[in-house]
């Protein structure tokens, strides 16, 4: 799904909230050495032990410097690296387009483990830095070998690997640096630089991608324990299986819609109910349809393990406001119509999940016209001669006008002839540049099982989407007569 820069530079679904560090707290230590589920036993009531266990968290955020990050030996490279929230202008790395210095890029920076928080999983088998867009995670290895069997299954563009990276040591645990490596469809270019390109940015075609999917907009939204599915094809922000579904879980007022229910409504021809955001946020809302969520496996109880993934889904009400919540509240003009993230392992309890991310981060010509433009420009003109009859951009400027202003200051600064004998050539070189470089723009996040912790409770609070609906998806079936589904 296309986001703008406005998004980008604010806030971005599924935001872990916290995050800053601070003095551990003793209650804090108990749950780094023996668990969520112990603290909560020994914190209860004498009264209440004998009763049914309540919602425990499974996530646990460790500040900076609580953990043991004591060097080992042979290990090498970074601890975390922090990813900028939104492009600069920086020096380019060479390649195209030729003569052209100044790039587009998201910056990073090292972090030490001094200043890097952790979100880890109850039973301490992994770690995700707790920032925004995490370039890496921390897991045993049992975790990364179990991921890498579900991924090489589903015939996943990616593995996971650990080799030479640094390991840190969390409740007694030894966990190792963990990040993507691409197997399927890599080419030496997708291979080169700090990070490796995932191929593609959009959210729908990197999850595609990391699933098995052979197609870049289609996956399988599975229901229950995998007794049902059916296809998904989404356009630019919505997907009518998806709204039929959303439509016959807010008409299951007695809470009798089963999976074959589900299925029959999602794939039937039947135009959803009126106005289905109002109706289908309304009814959601509270858990008023809690039962029904949890007989479905969607919203909160999706659970997709690795090589399976989450989509989450916008459902628009005639207001455009998000029914979800009480009082309905208006998101401005910045939600999503859906996201879709691809699970790439799970601690080994099985109560925590990892995605792999990204989105398309389409902001070139608009950063081009506040920024980059304006630097080029400069250094063309302090070449003298016809440069300094380069014209500077106005505000009055549309499209059209800025793109001739833009290849004229270029075709001065780029000398090599089979750059700029083509009209628009380095322009489309260094857009081109720039997109290669957002497919490098991934991250991973973590998803838990405890009270708000879920895939679909932080996008739902993230403010990205009107009374959303979350499936967990996988690989469709091959072949052309799956389209047909």
């Amino acid at each position: 799904m296309r986001v703008t820069q406005e998004q980008q530079a604010g806030r971005r679904p599924g935001t872990p909230a916290g995050g800053a560090a601070r003095r551990e707290s003793a209650l804090a230590r108990l749950h780094r050495t023996a668990g969520n589920a112990a603290v909560a036993q020994l914190f209860a009531p004498a009264a209440d032990r004998s009763r049914d266990p309540a919602s425990i968290q499974r996530i646990t955020e460790h500040p900076g410097g609580s953990y043991d990050a004591t060097p080992q030996p042979g290990e090498r490279g970074p601890y975390f690296v922090a990813q900028g929230p939104e492009p600069v202008v920086a020096m380019g790395g060479g390649g195209e387009p030729r003569d052209i210095r100044e790039r587009l890029r998201y910056e990073l920076a090292e972090v030490g483990p001094d200043h890097a928080p952790l979100r880890v999983a109850d039973d301490g088998t992994l770690a995700v830095h707790g920032v925004d867009e995490p370039k890496e995670f921390y897991a045993v290895q049992a975790v990364v070998d179990t991921a890498n069997t579900a991924l090489r299954a589903v015939g996943s563009s990616v593995e996971l690997v650990t080799g030479g990276g640094r390991s840190i040591g969390v409740g007694g645990q030894r966990l190792l640096r963990v990040r993507p490596s691409v197997v399927k469809d890599a080419t030496p270019a997708s291979q080169m630089g700090p990070f490796v390109s995932l191929l593609r940015s959009t959210c729908i075609s990197v999850a595609c991608s990391l699933i098995g999917s052979e197609h870049s907009k289609r996956a399988q939204a599975v229901l229950g324990g995998g007794d049902g599915s059916f296809l998904l094809t989404p356009n630019s922000d919505s997907d009518a299986r998806a709204n039929r579904l959303a439509s016959a879980v807010a008409q299951d007022t007695i809470g009798t819609l089963g999976v074959d229910g589900a299925v029959t409504a999602a794939q039937g021809g039947q135009a959803p109910v009126q106005d289905l955001g109002r109706s289908y946020g309304e009814a959601t809302r509270d858990g008023g349809r809690d039962g029904t969520e949890a007989r479905l496996g969607i919203n909160k109880y999706a659970s997709p393990g690795p090589g399976e993934g989450f989509g989450i889904f916008s459902m628009l009400a005639q207001d455009n406001l998000d029914h979800s919540v009480s009082p309905a509240v208006d998101r401005g003009e910045n939600v999503w119509g859906y996201h879709f993230a691809a699970v790439v392992a799970r601690s080994l309890d099985g109560t925590c999940q990892v995605t792999l991310e990204n989105y398309a981060r389409n902001e070139f010509d608009t950063k081009a016209r506040s920024e980059l433009y304006e630097v080029l420009y400069q250094r063309a003109k302090s070449g003298g001669g016809w440069f300094s009859q380069l014209k500077p951009l106005l505000e009055s400027d549309d499209q059209q006008a800025f793109k001739k202003k833009f290849d004229e200051v270029l075709a001065a600064l780029v000398k090599d002839p089979e750059v700029k004998k083509k009209k628009g050539m380095p322009r489309l070189q260094l857009q081109q540049d720039f997109e290669d470089h957002t497919c490098r723009s991934w991250f991973f996040r973590v998803y838990g099982g405890g009270p708000g912790e879920s895939f679909h409770e932080q996008q739902a609070a993230s403010g990205y989407f009107n009374n959303p609906m979350t499936l967990r998806v996988g690989r469709p079936p091959a072949g052309p007569d799956a389209a047909a589904q």
